[in-house]
């Protein structure tokens, strides 16, 4: 900013007006100057304009040399619930007849091998060892009792995963003794059917074996051929238990499986085994648990027989007893979960309640059940069980079934019953888990939780529930409640290698580990039934374990028996079958993409109604691609030919100066520079050689031919596309392609219905793909060609590419434009300070006359 300077003090003179005119008369060769370099400036732009819309049309000519464009062809399936499909660009337009006669189905395998543990100790039995050889998951109800003559295990399992098994009962046997034993020996072979098959199973026991080896050799014969016959493994479809009435033994088949199958026992094949075993008459039933019995002529021998590695009680698992077995009940669960365990139910157990004979629960007044505490009116008012308040209004006018009633139906989350072989009342919580029972509050006035012996006072202990056993997968391995301790190594899949380290790796990290590995399996562990599911990409049976394997993570999740042994278990996948066109094929997936070329059949449901498939050219991208280069073409031609100007726009052609502009409005000022800049842009155009050249070259190519094609086309025109116009002469002027507009959606639609264009897309898209794109033996396609073209004047050293690329013609030209302005303005700064030196200098010659002439006045005043 100039300096504030304040002139004509002393002469008088308006020294800073003489100055400003004469710098603005300086600064009038700056103002041409500047208004050069904005119109050079105004003209890069325009050239970067053009640029630009050549860029947008090589982008449009891209997708028209793209095979796709042309052949982008869809399947149309009249039926999509059973099959659907993609077509791609090398499918041929058809029609297709098919039927999905069966799907493919993965094979799969999940956690199927079983741990067994306590529920709940009894009869001496304090832990147990070794794991189940069979795959039966239930509850085991075992009881050990004596009926005088034998001691007797009872085995009773109640099945976790499903409502009921149907029971295959045989009748009495005559070959046994009292204890199960057999009195004779049994050889030969049973005949069984399954399903339509028929399974001959030896039998090879000896006078002295126990009914149960006879039962297990039938089991295991029974489970090996089903198993062969199904192509699955370790898979347990039936179980053979001895059964004991109180005075008969018997065999029974269970069918565990809830899959619909058939069995029977073949008795027309000749046999005394069948009539021996009491097989040759069966009763079938459906009961809701599985019965096995074991007896023995002391609990020593009980104890033995029970703990057989091959036909005890729970086969593979010994029932460890302290001090010997006892008389009493146990629970204890087996299922192949990964954390074995079994909800159960908060108890309170009451001390021993009558005075010695038992309670009478059904007589009315409590006075006269025999309770061994005293009974009276103090009985009468209110307890409180879980918060609840429960009522007595008169102890003479209820049973004890009565006031158990009371209890149960008072909403405090409890079943109260009377254990009528300990003498106690259990309070048993209606819900599993390890919630606590509250007894009393202070505010009660019965003392009935006394009198029945539920108070820690008086001897009541409690038992807390359990839950469902359940594995963290996000937890490390050694802390994830495994039923067994993981060890860190080796794991094999379908003969892949993976490492498991059981201190950093969780279950989920060696889930990722295994499905982004080479095994080819998807496995994934679904934490409400705390078990694995793995499915292979493929129909083959999975394979577990190698002789090289050294973690024992497939045992823990139960997806073998033995990790150190190779061994393909799991449920075998299917093939699909699909016939096409009258000829079946068979493939190991549901998408099949190699019977009809370029076409990717997607089974969905097997039928047996055919379906029609149609294969036919898509023509939207094709349209979408040349609506799109039509529109940018439109609008490029529409620039490229400006109005003429009148004389009226040609007085905004020169640039205001800075005096018109103080003359003018802001808002006129705005109004003229967009003038300024439309105008001289129109002006650019019409007078760039550059620019006529590029306007002959797109037209004069649009519509030429394409010789040495070898197809129905080589010309636009050929199919369907032309000047717009129709005859219409101001309209065929602009040069406009197939529609006087730039609208993309107008020019879309223009397309869509231009039968001459669709119908070549539909019948010939080769032809049409050959016009468009071919390059071959010299010959180049149309948008080649094009593309061509508009290289000349956009690509590296192009015509306006030299023009506005940086310190390009333009540029060149502004900076000397630039260089003369400062050179100007420098001037002009020089030319102001020696102005206003020079007035300083007059300024300081007249003060110092008249400093002189006042000396001389006051010189003549003395004299």
């Amino acid at each position: 900013m100039d300096a504030l300077r304040i002139g004509g003090i002393m002469s008088g003179l308006d020294t800073n007006g003489i100055v400003d005119t004469l710098v603005k008369q300086a600064r009038i060769p700056i103002e041409k100057l500047q208004g050069q370099y904005d119109l050079k400036t105004l003209e890069k732009n325009v050239y970067q304009d053009i640029s630009a819309d050549l860029v947008n049309l090589k982008t449009d000519l891209l997708s028209l040399k793209l095979q796709s464009t042309y052949k982008s062809m869809i399947a149309t399936s009249s039926n999509t619930s059973v099959l659907t499909a993609t077509a791609s660009s090398v499918a041929s337009v058809g029609s297709h007849t098919i039927k999905v006669n069966n799907l493919a189905q993965n094979a799969y395998w999940y956690s199927n091998y079983t741990y067994a543990k306590i529920v709940e100790s009894g009869a001496g039995v304090t832990s147990l060892s070794g794991k189940p050889v069979e795959n039966i998951e239930g509850l085991h109800n075992v009881s050990i009792s004596s009926d005088g003559t034998r001691f007797i295990a009872h085995d009773s399992i109640q099945l976790l995963n499903q409502p009921y098994v149907q029971k295959i009962s045989g009748t009495s046997i005559s070959n046994v003794d009292d204890f199960g034993d057999l009195t004779v020996d049994e050889s030969g072979t049973l005949a069984f059917t399954y399903n339509s098959t028929v399974i001959n199973v030896p039998i090879n026991a000896v006078t002295g074996d126990s009914l149960n080896k006879v039962a297990q050799q039938i089991q295991d014969g029974l489970n090996n051929e089903i198993n062969v016959i199904e192509n699955t493994t370790d898979i347990q479809y039936v179980a053979v238990k001895a059964q004991f009435d109180g005075s008969s033994w018997s065999l029974a088949i269970y069918k565990t499986r809830v899959t619909d199958y058939n069995l029977t026992i073949d008795s027309s094949v000749p046999s005394t085994l069948i009539t021996d075993l009491g097989l040759n008459t069966t009763t079938i039933s459906n009961v809701n648990s599985i019965d096995n019995y074991i007896a023995a002529v002391d609990l020593a021998a009980l104890e033995l027989k029970i703990n057989d590695p091959n036909y005890g009680l729970i086969g593979g698992v010994t029932l460890n007893t302290g001090s010997g077995l006892t008389e009493g009940n146990l629970q204890i669960v087996q299922d192949a979960t990964l954390s074995t365990n079994y909800a159960t139910k908060t108890k309170i157990f009451g001390n021993t309640v009558s005075s010695g004979s038992g309670l009478d629960v059904t007589t009315i007044g409590l006075q006269n059940a025999g309770f061994l505490k005293t009974v009276d009116s103090s009985l009468n008012g209110t307890f409180t069980i879980n918060g609840v308040k429960i009522t007595i209004e008169d102890y003479t006018a209820i049973s004890v079934n009565d006031l158990l009633a009371k209890i149960n139906s008072s909403g405090a989350g409890v079943t109260a019953y009377y254990d009528s072989g300990n003498d106690r009342i259990v309070l048993e919580a209606n819900k599993t888990g390890g919630a606590n029972i509250t007894l009393g509050d202070f505010s009660d006035t019965s003392n009935i939780l006394t009198v029945l012996r539920l108070s820690v006072a008086e001897g009541a202990t409690i038992k807390y529930g359990t839950t469902d056993g359940n594995i963290d997968p996000t937890a490390k391995l050694s802390d994830s409640n495994f039923n067994t301790v993981i060890s860190s190594g080796i794991i094999t899949i379908n003969g892949v290698s993976i490492y498991v380290d059981a201190q950093n790796d969780s279950l989920n990290d060696v889930f990722y580990k295994i499905n982004n590995s080479g095994a080819g399996v998807s496995i994934s562990y679904d934490q409400a039934s705390d078990k694995v599911f793995i499915k292979s990409n493929d129909v083959d049976k999975i394979t577990f374990g190698s002789i090289y394997d050294t973690s024992n993570l497939l045992e823990a999740l139960n997806l073998t028996n033995n990790t150190t042994m190779e061994r393909r278990l799991g449920f075998e996948g299917k093939y699909s079958s699909v016939t096409v066109d009258g000829i079946n094929y068979i493939r190991k997936t549901n998408k099949i993409d190699d019977i009809i070329p370029g076409v990717t059949l997607n089974l969905q449901n097997a039928s047996t109604e055919s379906v029609t498939l149609n294969v036919s050219v898509d023509t939207t991208k094709a349209v979408e691609s040349l609506a799109s280069f039509i529109s940018h073409y439109n609008a490029l031609i529409e620039k490229l030919n400006p109005p003429e100007l009148d004389d009226e726009d040609k007085k905004y052609l020169e640039p205001l100066s800075d005096d018109d502009k103080a003359k003018m409005s802001d808002e006129e000022v705005k109004q003229y520079e967009e003038n300024w800049k439309k105008f001289n842009t129109y002006e650019i155009i019409r007078k760039s050689s550059e620019i006529r050249s590029l306007k002959l070259n797109l037209r004069s190519n649009l519509l030429s031919k394409i010789g040495g094609l070898n197809g129905k086309y080589n010309s636009l025109v050929d199919i369907g596309i032309d000047i717009a116009g129709n005859g219409n002469i101001e309209i065929e002027k602009k040069g406009y392609l197939l529609v006087d507009s730039t609208d993309y959606d107008e020019i879309k639609k223009k397309l869509e219905e231009n039968t001459t264009f669709i119908n070549a897309l539909t019948s010939n898209p080769d032809d049409i793909y050959k016009l468009f794109a071919v390059n071959e033996n010299d010959i180049q396609g149309w948008a080649r060609k094009y593309e061509n073209i508009i290289n000349q004047y956009v690509s590296l050293n192009g015509i306006i590419d030299v023009k506005i690329r940086p310190y390009g013609t333009i540029d060149r030209e502004l900076y000397t434009l630039a260089k003369q302005i400062d050179t100007k303005e420098r001037y002009v700064e020089s030319y102001l300070n020696r102005l206003w030196q020079k007035f300083s200098n007059m300024e300081k010659v007249i003060a110092d006359l008249q400093a002189q002439g006042s000396y001389l006045q006051q010189l003549i005043t003395q004299a």
